[in-house]
């Protein structure tokens, strides 16, 4: 377009000379003002440049660069989701849904290749990611200061003068690329062209305000005052989004003070909340708690904070100057040049799950603090049946009541109730505000009732500085020797605990069989091993509390009797074990789905001849660890799991025949299902279909799954809409090709020859179609004497209005009213008589295949008057023989371009020629109700349709536009090429 443009400009020198000879008048203006011409390089030429100029800051947040934009349609990947962005609306909508979301610039990606447009609307292809970096690294912000706050609103023409103010070209200019290119040209010419706008010209300000212009003078003063029409950004500063947004997630808070905006102090970390508490973290090392309010005044949005520190101790209230979704800044009342600026920190927001908050609450105890010191010596505890206790220091004894999780409007809420004391202060619903769920340290929560924040901190260890897991983990390890005051010698006793509960003590005479069971729990914030004994033992019955825990050591209170535990692991005969551990050999395969395999196992061989020197040594396989230890229930090689081939646990027993010391390892086995090469064909799918106006999609399974596959080998596929009947290989879907549903998610079961299967997933997904692109609210024209009389009548072919789009999938109707369309009563036939000018008709464009489906458009039939223009019968054979034609557009397309017209002047011949062909045909003009070009013997492809009379609806000496006399839907427009 540019280059055409160009070309076009430099011609004009010769289009002067030769313009005599081609056009039978010439338009002769002679009242032009050149003041009101656009002289290249003067403030209104610029003003015109800088408001047409390519703004490359209206898609920053796609590419992060404002020295260009990039070409739409674009394709872009966000979260894992293909967008194909086609317009300037679908650009600003994506905007809008991405400000009210927390979204990581990182997931965004372009598909390449992409083309970016810089300011002068120069254009550069970019292939991948590396070079839109790089240019956006050494993107600069052009020297054109942009206007952002006015649009031309579009058509305006320029008309062309030579020197002598003879007009000789209007141009009119569509978009702003065109002005833009336009003025750039008309800079760059050199010649004594003399261009002025066609006013009136009307412009579009930024807040959405018209105003219509008609001197030189009054489109610079419009332009030069946009800026005020601008929207405002304090606009977007309605009370309740300001609410709602300083609610929605944290904040991190700059102070500045005498407008020093360089200097901020801070962060500082606010979080406000419905009751209107707010909590600052950062002033000190503790939560400062206050109250806040946001006012409507004449002055606008003010933040009341009851207290914040020296910033708001001694003065008023901060009014809002600058508002948006993730940024606010304030401006204090009373003290110039204090200010704060507010920087949304949603990723501080509730990130723990109903199931995450359950599961940590059970896990320990609970320090809770209300900020006064009421609770420093208490803690919760949250037992997995729903009760609550809240001990007080070391008793035994605690306060009862109860807890539960549920999801509310506001959030997450933790109940308290049946409280039996502090039901007053603690009892009720509390809105969990702030959750961290840390592997490293312990969690913490932040709940909320009315005006009052309780802080709860975990605590595993308590004093004693190890946890009920610690302890777990540390007494299976191995073996202790246990010595207590009840007990008359103080030779240890050698005990083991095993995993399952069980206590067996070290011995030829009683490690055939348990003497007794063993169990950790906790009692309000203390840990108790409760012991269960036999065989002597039973003196050690009852609870025994944790009042000291070291590595490798405990000791156990009851009253005023103690248990003192120290590891000794060498009663466990190590070094058995280090001789004698066993390795799988490998994970095994299910040949044949029956859940059986066999595995091999290997001691390390380097260190195998040193352990049978050392012990004489017998080994065996046991199920659980107590036949390990009692050497029952002896397995063989071959190990069976269950159906669904789960990992199968094992104890290998090491005994030293010599000094019956024995040692148990733990070996996990897996048994997997054989890797079948069928099911590396297959994997997950997605099937996007349209939506249905009943809501319930269509979806062809097998064509969009297993027809796409290129798979080799043998296997039997089924559709299954749970995953426990794909499983099963039950319910499969029957009519998989035409499934209908509104889950979104199936399950395809894919089973090879040797029965192993594998089941995946089949996501459904649904987008809006738009069924009708191709059809709009098109208008027909027609020519007012079509049937010999000058009486705003004719006869329209309606089935034109659409004769460009498709219909096999669709069907269509006219109508006079939305009422009769909507209703399918009183359709048109074509063709029609219209008896208004313009008439105004509705079509119903409806699927063929659900007629429910369907939009309704509008169009006016308008009447031409064909006798409009000034040439005569002679003008005509005069320009069509001085020069040769081109037809460059036929009913809208430029298929039969390709084709060149020769009108001879006296044997009514005119020859038509392309690169292959000449035809040798007939034409003949008249004067009828304007001027009739006759064409006949018109033999050739595609050309044929040309035969017949056309009558001259427009006409210049550089372009005819010829309309059908029989039907004036049917346009030709032929070009000069006199070249």
């Amino acid at each position: 377009m540019k280059t055409k443009f160009k070309h076009f400009l430099i011609s004009f020198i010769f289009v002067l000379f030769c313009v005599s000879s081609c056009q039978d008048e010439i338009s002769q203006i002679e009242d032009q003002n050149e003041q009101e011409t656009i002289v290249p390089g003067t403030n209104l030429a610029n003003l015109m440049s800088r408001t047409a100029t390519n703004d490359g800051a209206v898609d920053d947040f796609l590419d992060n660069a404002s020295c260009f934009s990039v070409e739409l349609p674009v394709t872009i990947v966000l979260s894992d989701i293909t967008i194909i962005i086609e317009t300037e609306a679908d650009l600003f909508e994506l905007e809008d849904l991405l400000s009210n979301v927390s979204v990581d610039d990182d997931i965004l990606d372009f598909i390449f290749p992409i083309t970016v447009i810089f300011s002068d609307y120069s254009e550069i292809v970019i292939e991948n990611e590396d070079q839109l970096l790089n240019f956006i690294e050494a993107c600069v912000e052009d020297d054109i200061d942009v206007i952002e706050c006015v649009d031309f609103i579009y058509p305006i023409s320029f008309s062309v003068f030579n020197s002598g103010f003879n007009l000789i070209e209007t141009i009119v200019i569509e978009n702003d690329e065109a002005l833009y290119v336009f003025l750039e040209e008309l800079d760059q010419d050199e010649n004594t062209l003399i261009v002025s706008l066609d006013f009136p010209i009307t412009l579009e300000y930024g807040n959405g305000e018209t105003i219509e212009v008609n001197t030189n003078e009054e489109l610079a003063n419009a332009i030069e005052d946009a800026d005020q029409f601008c929207e405002d950004e304090n606009d977007d500063c309605v009370e309740d989004e300001v609410v709602l947004n300083l609610m929605e997630c944290p904040w991190e808070v700059y102070v500045y003070t005498n407008n020093d905006l360089d200097n901020l102090d801070g962060p500082y970390f606010f979080n406000f909340n419905e009751n209107a508490v707010l909590t600052i973290e950062g002033i000190t090392t503790e939560t400062h708690y206050t109250s806040w309010a946001i006012n409507e005044t004449d002055a606008g949005l003010e933040l009341f904070i009851e207290s914040f520190y020296y910033y708001e101790a001694e003065f008023g209230n901060w009014l809002i100057v600058e508002c948006g979704d993730d940024e606010l800044r304030f401006e204090h009342l009373s003290v110039d040049g204090t200010g704060m600026y507010f920087e949304q920190d949603c990723d501080d927001d509730l990130e723990c799950s109903i199931t995450d908050i359950s599961s940590i609450l059970q896990e320990c105890p609970w320090d809770f603090t209300d900020g006064t010191g009421n609770y420093d010596n208490y803690q919760l505890i949250f037992n997995d049946n729903g009760e609550l206790q809240i001990s007080e220091g070391m008793a035994a004894s605690a306060i009862g009541g109860y807890w539960s999780l549920s999801s509310t409007d506001n959030g997450v809420a933790l109940t308290f109730s049946n409280l039996t004391a502090f039901q007053d202060s603690l009892g009720g619903e509390w809105i969990i505000i702030s959750c961290n769920d840390n592997d490293e340290s312990s969690n913490e929560l932040t709940i909320i009732q009315d005006n009052t924040i309780l802080e709860l901190e975990q605590d595993c260890l308590g004093d004693l500085g190890c946890s009920v897991e610690d302890i777990n983990a540390d007494i299976l390890e191995c073996a202790w020797s246990l010595q207590t005051n009840l007990f008359d010698s103080f030779v240890p006793v050698y005990v083991h605990f095993g995993p399952d509960g069980n206590v067996f003590v070290e011995g030829a005479d009683n490690l055939e069989s348990p003497i007794g069971t063993w169990d950790l729990v906790t009692i309000s914030t203390n840990i108790f091993i409760d012991f269960t004994f036999q065989q002597g033992y039973e003196t050690l019955n009852g609870q025994w509390q944790v009042v000291e825990c070291e590595q490798g050591e405990l000791y156990l209170v009851n009253d005023d009797n103690n248990i003192v535990l120290e590891q000794a692991c060498e009663v466990n005969n190590q070094d058995l074990l280090n001789c004698y551990s066993l390795y799988v050999l490998s994970q095994e395969c299910d040949d044949n789905n029956d859940g059986i395999a066999t595995f091999v196992f290997e001691t390390n061989s380097l260190q195998t001849s040193e352990c049978i020197a050392l012990y004489p040594i017998a080994g065996s396989y046991h199920p659980t660890y107590e036949d390990a230890v009692n050497t029952t229930n002896h397995l063989n090689i071959q190990l069976t799991t269950p159906t669904e081939l789960a990992s199968q646990t094992i104890y290998f027993r090491v005994f030293n025949q010599e000094t019956h010391e024995f040692a148990i390892q733990e070996l996990e086995l897996i048994v997997e299902s054989c890797n079948d090469a069928v099911f590396s064909c297959f994997g997950d799918f997605e099937i996007v279909e349209c939506d249905q106006p009943n809501n319930v999609p269509v979806y062809n399974l097998s064509a969009n799954t297993i027809g796409l596959v290129d798979c080799t080998e043998v296997y039997y596929p089924s559709f299954h809409e749970t995953l426990i009947d794909a499983q099963n290989d039950v319910n499969p879907i029957v009519n998989t090709e035409a499934y209908g549903t509104l889950v979104t998610e199936v399950y395809l079961r894919i089973e090879a020859e040797s029965g192993n299967f594998e089941v995946f997933a089949v996501f459904l997904n649904t987008v809006e179609c738009n069924y009708f692109e191709c059809f709009g609210n098109y208008n027909l024209t027609a020519c007012d004497e079509e049937d010999g009389a000058v009486d705003g009548l004719a006869n329209f072919n309606l089935q034109q209005i659409f004769a460009n789009c498709p219909n096999d999938d669709v069907e269509y109707n006219f109508y006079l009213s939305v009422a009769d369309a909507e209703a399918q009563v009183g359709a048109l036939v074509s063709p029609f008589t219209n008896y208004s000018n313009p008439q105004i008709i509705y079509s119903r464009v409806a699927l063929a295949s659900d007629n429910l489906v369907y939009e309704i458009f509008t169009h006016e039939l308008i009447i031409e008057d064909c006798n409009s223009n000034d040439c005569t019968e002679g003008d005509i054979d005069g320009i069509l023989t001085e020069c040769q034609w081109n037809i460059t557009s036929y009913n809208g397309s430029d298929n039969l371009i390709g084709y060149n017209f020769d009108f001879e002047s006296n044997s009514g011949i005119v020859v038509i020629y392309n690169d292959t062909i000449t035809i040798d045909a007939s034409w003949i003009t008249s004067q009828n109700n304007g001027v009739i070009i006759e064409f006949s013997n018109v033999a050739g492809p595609n050309i044929q349709a040309i035969n017949g009379s056309w009558r001259v609806v427009e006409c210049t000496a550089e372009q005819l536009v010829l309309h059908n006399v029989n039907d004036s839907n049917n346009e030709i427009v032929l070009d000069r090429t006199c070249e």
